[in-house]
């Protein structure tokens, strides 16, 4: 296990692989910054944002595309110019948390109640050529977002349920249908956070107040995998290196003790010896 760069974040999240430029790139949602680490010289650079980050892809090698506060904004990776793509839930309690692309270039992307208690919050899917829509609404922190190798199934996370929970996946469409139940975690687990699927499939999910990533078969919600980390508030994860065998761990320092976990906040890379697949794309 080692650490990337130097940065600590209050509440690192939404770690994504550009496998171009080698780099990685996360947010630090309360810290109002987004993150990219330059491995050819160990540079991390931050950058700031009007407001709280939830997540960070990539569009072309020149674009990021952030869900930011209530909206989704796209930005020049050169000269940080900034232009809103759509805003959603104009509600102040309401800001968007995790979310990522599927292979068709649609950023899902779920917002979340900032006090944590109510499900008032709605997953969505945003494209250049639709808009954005609800997918899924009564979600009170949304969270992890997967899909099944075979594009037939997505699964997400709304952290409080402590659920895993899978939806049958038009990728054509983009339509989901018929919720249920993965896999149910314990109050000892912590609450299930970020996630990615790897290679053969299985899901890598993130335990904020677990002190891990744990690796779970979708098809019998057997473990067939476990990593810990010296911090407790493991928040996501994401396949990269240059042959996607790496997997990159946020974490966050949000009301712990530092004297007893120094090293929450940082960024972890393990090889947990399978292969991941690589961060989709926005696609105007």
């Amino acid at each position: 296990m080692e650490l990337v760069g130097r940065f600590s974040s209050h509440l690192g999240e939404g770690p994504f692989w550009d496998s171009v430029s080698k780099r990685l790139l996360w947010v630090d949602i309360l810290g109002k910054k987004i993150l990219e680490h330059d491995f050819d010289n160990d540079v991390t650079i931050d950058r700031d944002v009007s407001g709280n980050p939830g997540c960070v892809v990539l569009a072309d090698n020149e674009t990021l595309v952030a869900a930011i506060d209530n909206s989704i904004f796209s930005i020049n990776r050169s000269d940080w110019s900034v232009q809103r793509i759509v805003e959603a839930d104009p509600i102040p309690r309401l800001r968007f948390n995790d979310g990522k692309c599927d292979e068709r270039g649609r950023l899902w992307v779920g917002t979340m109640d900032r006090e944590e208690s109510e499900p008032i919050g709605t997953l969505y899917r945003c494209s250049a050529k639709v808009g954005i829509e609800p997918a899924l609404a009564g979600v009170t922190v949304s969270n992890g977002i997967a899909w099944s190798t075979n594009n037939e199934e997505l699964y997400y996370i709304d952290s409080p349920t402590r659920c895993v929970c899978a939806f049958d996946y038009d990728l054509d469409s983009g339509e989901i249908k018929d919720k249920r139940e993965l896999i149910k975690f314990t109050e000892g687990d912590g609450f299930p956070d970020g996630m990615t699927t790897d290679s053969e499939g299985r899901l890598w999910i993130a335990f904020w107040g677990g002190s891990k990533v744990l690796c779970i078969d979708p098809g019998s919600g057997k473990i067939e995998g476990k990593i810990d980390f010296p911090v407790s508030k493991v928040t996501s994860c994401a396949f990269g290196g240059d042959d996607l065998s790496q997997l990159f761990v946020t974490s966050a320092r949000v009301e712990i003790n530092e004297e007893e976990e120094p090293l929450a906040g940082r960024v972890f890379v393990v090889e947990p010896g399978v292969t991941g697949l690589e961060s989709n794309r926005y696609l105007f």
